[in-house]
């Protein structure tokens, strides 16, 4: 047990309760993740305020004022003319320039801050102990709003999460928690900044648990901290921004078992888009950018040039492009029409909903895999937006008399195709819902979410991804958990002789005289009957030697540790392992089930690890034998 110069100071001058409150403190658990969980989730929640801030005065003098480019507005926005960019020649210098200055900051100062920023995150969990670096939330931040301002077709899930998770896992540096803490706060981070950012503080907690793994797995232990860290961000958020749904959608009803054909369908869609834009997100990293005979640095400002190119045709395809979601394939709400626009009336029509959602999956290849810096939750949420409006539209056509809504298929294929590449089909039907402010949709959700996960099985955006828990290096000591709980502390020799039992009452000089005289290095403090009071250790005589002016008032209850840490001839190996781990001892009193005081013995860290080593060779054995 490590103690340190502020533990000694506050425990000469406050005494006994604050050294027991430290003590508490000093064993790892859910406690000090559950303190921490929402200091963590207050930054997220502040570092969203500060990226959207900032997001939003590059577009509005980059976008707005250089280029003249309105885009449609969000729901979040007010009415306005919508104006394509110009000149064209700075339709292609600015996203350039925006993709020269990214790349030259990633590069230059936080090489892992390129790309989505998701991977990152889902390798510090699996590989990397919780590490990330100071440095790489502000680079992260910073170079993606660079890129998204400039024009650069990513979204924001990438950076906020990294700028969340960044901060966790900063935070369990500077006080020291272990790995497995570190790991639930970066995760606790990361929920709290999707959430706050997103306006969908479930659906933050839910991605940052479900993004880890391929499959349908969670990492459930970080649920709880992920909700209490998403709580305070979106309660931070909307201290400076009042929340509102990104997306406002007309008044919309599931009709019953006619329609999910239609909704099958859509799903189909999704699944087969979700792979063209898989394979174009990595072909173009793999075949073009990585093997051009340049620096890294410029390769983002190339990617820049190509969407530029593409953007003077199309440039819907800038940015995250949620206010075309809106105005294209949901239609705008009467706050935010214009003059000759009916209400949530379309304004696109198939052809032009399917080419943007193509290419919007170049233009994401084009920006972010050549090393640019931004999320692809935005993208997604785009292409399968437009890509649900044209399905939607194309059945209303074939089947007038059914009054199908082809704003109802955008909002489901926004989460359908999302749920396909990412593999997060809760997390999917829980942020649409919550950007939209709209749950009448949930079992069309429900359906296309979890039947596109099954058709995309072999194929996901997060690379880091693993298939379940057991295949994460961050898991690979459960194995031996399971062993250890199937042997019982009863199975394992205790020692019950040669045990130095210290009265309470013993004056600290005799103490030491019996210590100095004793090999033990684990002392039993019993009371007039034998009872089990309280242990202590060497470590404990020398910090009472260090406080000499107090030392002769002490007596053996005073050094005693309490609760008592015991064990019962019940209890798991894995129980016992767990408290000689949290003592820093090498051996643990077992004590009777129906007597907490009556001492048994000492259970040894040797005898413990020489069952387990048994038990592993029996399980190897072609004839496997219980352990006794």
């Amino acid at each position: 047990m490590v103690e340190s110069k502020f533990r000694r100071r506050a425990t000469a001058l406050l005494g006994r309760p604050l050294n027991r409150l430290m003590s508490q403190w000093a064993v790892p658990g859910a406690g000090r993740v559950a303190v921490c969980s929402p200091m963590v989730g207050l930054i997220a929640g502040v570092g969203a305020v500060v990226f959207l801030r900032l997001l939003d005065l590059m577009v509005r003098y980059v976008l707005n004022g250089f280029l003249h480019f309105h885009m449609p507005p969000t729901g979040e926005g007010v009415a306005h003319a919508i104006t394509d960019p110009s000149p064209w020649w700075l339709v292609l210098l600015i996203p350039t320039l925006g993709g020269l200055i990214a790349g030259l900051i990633v590069f230059t100062w936080a090489p892992e801050a390129e790309g989505h920023g998701t991977d990152a995150l889902i390798r510090a969990f699996h590989r990397g102990g919780g590490q990330i670096r100071g440095r790489v939330p502000l680079v992260k931040g910073i170079a993606s709003v660079i890129t998204i301002g400039t024009g650069g077709s990513a979204g924001q899930e990438g950076p906020i999460a990294q700028i969340g998770a960044g901060f966790g896992s900063f935070l369990a540096r500077l006080l020291r928690l272990t790995p497995s803490e570190r790991r639930i706060l970066i995760l606790a981070g990361a929920a709290g900044g999707v959430g706050a950012i997103f306006r969908a503080p479930l659906g933050g907690a839910l991605f940052a648990c479900e993004v880890l793994y391929m499959t349908a797995a969670m990492e459930s232990a970080a649920l709880l901290p992920c909700l209490a860290s998403s709580i305070v961000a979106y309660s931070t958020f909307a201290l400076f921004i009042t929340p509102k749904p990104i997306f406002i959608v007309p008044n919309m009803a599931f009709h019953g078992l006619r329609e999910l054909p239609m909704f099958v369908l859509l799903a189909l869609a999704c699944a087969g888009v979700g792979w063209i834009y898989v394979r174009v997100f990595y072909g173009l990293r793999d075949h073009v950018f990585k093997p051009l005979p340049m620096p890294r640095h410029f390769k983002p400002a190339l990617g820049g040039l190509l969407l530029g190119l593409i953007a003077l045709a199309f440039p819907q395809v800038m940015t995250g492009g949620y206010g075309w979601v809106q105005w294209g394939a949901i239609g705008m709400p009467p706050s935010l029409l214009q003059p000759h626009e009916l209400p949530f009336a379309p304004q696109m029509g198939v052809r032009m909903l399917l080419t943007l959602a193509l290419l919007k999956t170049v233009t994401t290849g084009l920006t972010i895999s050549s090393g640019g810096s931004g999320g692809v939750f935005g993208p997604s949420v785009f292409i399968g937006g437009m890509l649900g409006g044209a399905v939607g539209q194309l059945l209303a056509g074939l089947f007038p008399h059914w009054n199908l809504n082809p704003a109802a298929f955008a909002l489901v294929g926004m989460g359908g195709f999302f749920a396909g590449v990412s593999k997060t089909p809760l997390t999917s039907i829980m942020i649409v819902s919550e950007m939209a402010g709209n749950y009448s949709l949930l079992v069309p959700l429900m359906l296309v979410c979890g039947l596109n996960m099954g058709l995309s099985r072999r194929w996901t955006l997060y690379e880091e991804q693993v298939p379940s828990p057991v295949d994460s290096p961050a898991h690979q000591g459960d194995f031996v958990i399971d062993v250890l709980e199937q042997l019982c502390v009863g199975q394992v020799a205790v020692r019950a002789e040669g045990l130095e039992l210290i009265p309470a009452g013993t004056p600290f000089a005799a103490i030491v005289r019996r210590v100095a005289q004793s090999t033990e290095t684990l002392f039993l403090v019993v009371d007039n009957q034998g009872g089990l009071r309280g242990i202590f250790t060497l470590h404990d005589i020398r910090l009472a030697l260090e406080g000499a002016a107090w030392a002769p008032l002490v007596v053996a209850d005073d050094l005693a540790h309490r609760p008592v840490l015991t064990v019962t001839p019940a209890d798991d190996l894995h129980t016992a392992l767990k408290r000689l781990t949290e003592l820093n001892v090498d051996e643990l009193p077992v004590v009777a089930p129906d007597d907490p005081t009556r001492l048994i013995g000492l259970l040894n860290r040797r005898e413990l690890i020489a069952a387990y080593t048994a038990q592993i060779e029996a399980l190897r054995s072609p004839d496997p034998v219980s352990v006794a």
